[in-house]
């Protein structure tokens, strides 16, 4: 039972120690530099991290957590640790400063004198006791400096200022405490997301960007009502814009239009409009086509949609859109598509006649001089395409926001407080000085800043030598 709380005095000893918090401090500015250096799912593109990395290395690094670390177990952990660390540093430290800031030493004597950094002997020449210290307390008024009265009356002079400053590493500690707190909450019960949206579609579950996660239940429904792009008169893109609405138990509880940094926020869970591509799949795609029926040329434009035969001819031929590979490139003997976007189209047709086999053509848009398969006895020529567009929704949900912002608020206040304000004392006491004349023994204390201090403690102990030593201040006394 000794050796375990032996162990366990060892561990808290470490835990709350400067050496432990250095290492932790260490260890999370390594993984900030790490998170920053490696691509995170949160905040790439669909497939981006396959493109950079191998398979290898990917696997490594998804199975570190280093896709994302700011979400990773032991990167919590280690926020959890430091904010132990700055904890318990603070519980060993903090009674004795609380007693300084909430039972300050008020009262002073000779000796309590002697023993402060910063003194001065001010001989109170005919004064009386009481005439002396009545007049220090005129001037140190009129200086800004208000001595406490309950302390005057007890023949102790005390002026401070900023005891507040002292506990300024505290409110810094506290701060920190905040923000990792925060994080912890976003790290555990938060998520990112991405939803892509067609108009007219819905959507009840969000895509974590987080590798090998399931979805997340938004505990209600999106839908996309329109979705755009705004352009400048050059054609180049100026804003997306997605008009969202939000339905619950069947009814509708809030409508927005998005733009980039413009979010729609429901429940804590918001939703930035991310991108507006192309799907890759063609709304409507025009095609003209040529044959020859009963000796005579014929000719008709067909508006062709994914799925939906069109009639041809009175014969009952039909034409369907098979295939459709917006963007062709030849990998060996085969068609690919380098992009989702209509660049380089490339189709086939697939032509049905009552009593015939099936046939079916290719067409390759920007191609004419090439020939490819057409076994359908028809001519057809690509005319125009137009592109099924889906907006790309950024989800976030950041529960912790507020715990890390009021963090961060308080760590400002505490460091300006930490860094510009001293708490400064000074007490004056009716006394004798070296020589033994009376005098008005002066002494000050500050907690930082004593360069500053002793050149403000001697300009107060010179207004007060000058006030004492001054007829005229005597006779207005009087």
């Amino acid at each position: 039972m000794l050796n375990e709380r032996s162990a366990l005095d060892k561990f808290l000893r470490f835990l709350s120690s400067l050496r432990c918090g250095l290492l932790l401090l260490a260890l999370l500015g390594t993984a900030v530099i790490l998170g920053t250096l490696i691509l995170q799912k949160p905040m790439a593109q669909p497939g981006q991290i396959e493109q950079v990395y191998a398979p290898q290395t990917i696997r490594l690094l998804n199975a570190l957590g280093l896709f994302d670390v700011f979400h990773a177990p032991w990167f919590i952990l280690l926020l959890g640790l430091l904010g132990a660390n700055i904890t318990l540093a603070s519980i060993d430290r903090f009674p004795q400063v609380w007693r300084l800031f909430a039972r300050p030493h008020y009262g002073a004597d000779a000796v309590f004198m002697r023993g402060l950094p910063f003194r001065r002997e001010i001989p109170l020449g005919r004064r009386t006791p009481a005439e002396a210290m009545t007049v220090a307390r005129g001037r140190l008024e009129g200086l800004g400096y208000h001595p406490r009265a309950d302390v005057l009356r007890q023949g102790t002079l005390y002026i401070e200022k900023h005891r507040l400053a002292r506990l300024a590493p505290y409110i810094v500690h506290a701060s920190l405490l905040l923000i990792f707190a925060g994080a912890i909450v976003d790290g555990t019960r938060g998520y990112r997301g991405f939803i892509s949206l067609r108009p007219g579609m819905r959507a009840d579950a969000v895509e974590p960007m987080t590798m090998s996660a399931a979805p997340r239940p938004l505990g209600f429904t999106l839908r996309c009502d329109a979705a755009g792009v705004d352009t400048y008169a050059d054609g180049s893109p100026r804003q997306y814009w997605t008009r969202l609405g939000v339905e619950e138990n069947g009814r509708e509880v809030a409508r927005k239009q998005i733009f980039v940094n413009d979010p729609l926020t429901y429940k804590g869970v918001r939703f930035f409009q991310a991108s507006y591509d192309s799907t890759g799949v063609p709304r409507e795609l025009l095609v003209d086509a040529a044959w020859l029926a009963k000796g005579a040329e014929m000719r008709r434009q067909l508006a062709l949609a994914p799925g939906v035969p069109a009639a041809l001819d009175e014969q009952g031929t039909t034409v369907e859109l098979a295939d459709f590979i917006p963007d062709y490139a030849l990998d060996g003997n085969r068609l690919v598509s380098r992009s989702d976007e209509p660049r380089n189209p490339a189709l086939r047709l697939a032509v049905a006649r009552p009593g015939l086999p099936p046939a079916s053509a290719w067409i390759l848009a920007k191609s004419p001089e090439l020939t490819p398969p057409n076994d359908t006895g028809i001519s057809f020529r690509f005319v125009s395409v137009e592109m099924e567009y889906a907006t790309g929704l950024q989800v976030a949900y950041e529960p912790g926001q507020w715990l890390i912002w009021l963090g961060c608020l308080t760590l400002t206040g505490g460091l300006m407080m930490a860094l510009y304000l001293s708490h400064v004392r000074i007490w004056g006491i009716v006394g004798v000085d070296a020589k033994g004349q009376p005098a008005l023994l002066l002494g000050g204390q500050p907690s930082k800043y004593r360069e500053a201090f002793e050149r403000k403690f001697n300009e107060v102990a010179d207004q007060l030598e000058a006030a004492l030593t001054s007829d005229t201040a005597r006779e207005t006394a009087a």
